[in-house]
């Protein structure tokens, strides 16, 4: 699924829940696919359990952080948030966690204004070719919109990143070492059809020669009393010193002797780990993770690798891909929410930060004992759409044929370093075949130009999903396509013309000079994406195709499920 995080989060950082939002699906940040049935369970009540001293020497920050605090890691692309701590999820009262941030805000200087020509400044662009699909307000033409001011104070970063919530009384603490003090409200902006007492916020921010940093506490109204005086002790007591150099010697060491991709974004990558939180290399990937269970890291660790060849044997690359991801592994449910994890998804592709993220979802089974079996059904899924991403020209194909590739391999039986086998997926298979049964299924000749915004609707996201997977499986194992030549080669000639497709449009937009322009690329790819559905279906009957894949998934053998 494609999601982009709300206005009044930051950056992504805040636990979805305490805001209550999810933004609607934009241009493609996080490829997620949804749980079956997402649940929260509201904990037992708080009981403080003293301090500690939190040391960061890289960032020159000491303070006394509240032992039943745990730190989270920060999204990767995170400009401001520097750490970020949430209140341990057996001890919170509510379904919304406390939390406190600690915010570095850099003091740059403002653009100053233009007051002549400059020679090194390349010209405006080209006005638009008629016919392009802008929309301009009446009598006059588009005006583009004015670039937001620097974040160089804190006030910008209230305005701009915490757009729900605005600064309110505020008190002058005590001076250190040349750092100002000043404690603040956050006052919540009315909002329609949201209570404004359901969460509040505070802020003591420290401001010194060049720089604020900032404390930012969260929670419900109802915890907000009792988790002030806990930030409180943490921010006011703060301690605050030139930043030391974190060194990389350690690390260059480690890798010297390996043959690893990228040894500098993996060092990136350790040097960025939370306390607690461990990493594993692999040729393609970096595993950090916070779960105990070392078998299964082990066993994520290994199947990477084979899942990864057999995208490979499948989908040859446009070119070498040489990119190395991250594999984000959070010990349980809550804290993959609270990094950002989008609710009612079991895990998620940012291409943007070049992360997989998922959590250990080991459950109990009939019987006794437990099964990782839906912690490996998203491992597979999402390490696909990294792959495709890359394969393709950093192009997403259509949704079901992303989405729907994605939950095929989701079926895949791994063994003793080889892929075993791939059979229905247990969370897609038993609905499409009650919905096929019931005739609520979307004809294929419009699933199969379905763009994000389509498949991703609300009132038939799920059966998207289902139908997506079910037309993937039905192409690449009925015996009724094997014999149908122009059946047969849906899947690699839609793959093929894709990125050729997508190569010719990513020249014509680098010969005109959009080629990073976003609206251009977004043009250029939906163009890509038509040429590859119409050569891809090109003398295909599709009223045939779907009345024999909806005799496949109605005589369809369902999987167990553990």
């Amino acid at each position: 699924m494609t999601e982009s995080r709300a206005d009044d989060t930051f950056s992504g950082m805040l636990l979805p829940a305490v805001l209550a939002l999810l933004a609607a699906p934009s241009s493609a940040v996080l490829t997620a696919q949804p749980l079956r049935e997402p649940s929260l369970v509201a904990p037992p009540p708080l009981v403080q359990g003293g301090y500690t001293n939190e040391k960061h020497p890289e960032l020159g920050l000491t303070f006394p952080r509240a032992r039943d605090y745990e730190q989270i890691p920060t999204q990767p692309d995170e400009p401001f948030i520097v750490l970020y701590y949430a209140l341990k999820v057996e001890k919170a009262a509510t379904n919304v966690r406390p939390e406190l941030n600690v915010v570095w805000i850099d003091e740059v200087p403002d653009k100053a204004p233009k007051t002549g020509t400059d020679p090194d400044e390349p010209p405006p662009p080209p006005p638009s070719p008629e016919g392009e699909d802008e929309k301009k307000p009446e009598g006059g033409s588009a005006k583009p919109k004015a670039e937001p001011p620097p974040i160089n104070s804190l006030e910008r970063w209230v305005e701009q990143r915490l757009t729900a919530f605005e600064l309110g009384d505020s008190k002058e603490g005590k001076t250190r070492k040349g750092w100002g003090a000043r404690e603040y409200e956050l006052r919540r902006k009315p909002q329609k059809g949201r209570a404004a007492e359901d969460v509040r916020g505070w802020i003591y921010a420290w401001r010194g020669a060049g720089r604020t940093v900032a404390f930012v506490g969260l929670s419900s109204t109802d915890d907000y009393d009792k988790h002030v005086k806990i930030w409180r002790e943490s921010a006011s007591k703060a301690e605050i010193d030139e930043p030391e150099e974190a060194s990389s010697a350690k690390l260059e060491k480690k890798y010297s002797h390996t043959t690893f991709r990228d040894i500098e974004g993996r060092i990136s990558v350790r040097k960025a780990l939370v306390r607690g939180w461990k990493a594993e290399d692999t040729d393609n990937f970096i595993v950090v993770y916070d779960t105990p269970d070392v078998p299964l890291v082990r066993k994520i660790v290994s199947d990477l690798e084979v899942i990864r060849k057999e995208y490979e044997r499948l989908f040859a690359a446009a070119v070498p891909v040489t990119a190395v991801s991250t594999v984000r592994v959070c010990k349980n449910r809550e804290e993959y929410l609270t990094y950002g994890g989008i609710p009612g998804s079991a895990g998620y592709w940012n291409w943007k930060t070049e992360e997989l993220v998922l959590y250990d979802a080991e459950k109990n089974v009939k019987g006794g004992g437990k099964t990782d079996a839906d912690t490996f059904i998203v491992l597979y899924h999402e390490a696909f759409h990294q792959y495709i991403h890359y394969s393709t020209g950093e192009l997403p194909p259509h949704s079901w044929f992303n989405e729907g590739h994605g939950d095929f391999f989701s079926g895949a039986r791994v063994k003793d370093g080889k892929v075993r086998g791939i059979g229905p997926n247990p969370w897609r298979a038993q609905y499409i075949q009650v919905m096929v049964s019931r005739g609520n299924h979307v004809p294929w000749s419009d699933m199969v130009e379905f763009e994000q915004p389509d498949y991703y609707r609300p009132d038939r996201i799920g059966l998207c999903y289902a139908q997506g997977w079910s037309m993937i499986y039905f192409l690449r194992t009925s015996s009724v396509v094997a014999k149908k030549a122009e059946w047969a080669q849906i899947l690699p000639t839609y793959f093929e013309t894709l990125k050729t497709s997508w190569k010719d449009e990513v020249e014509k937009l680098d010969a005109t000079g959009k080629k990073d322009d976003p609206k251009s690329r977004a043009k250029s790819g939906l163009a890509a994406r038509q040429a590859a559905c119409k050569t891809a279906f090109e003398g295909v009957d599709m009223v045939a195709i779907d009345e024999a894949w909806q005799d496949f998934v109605r005589d369809m053998e369902l999987p167990k499920v553990k």
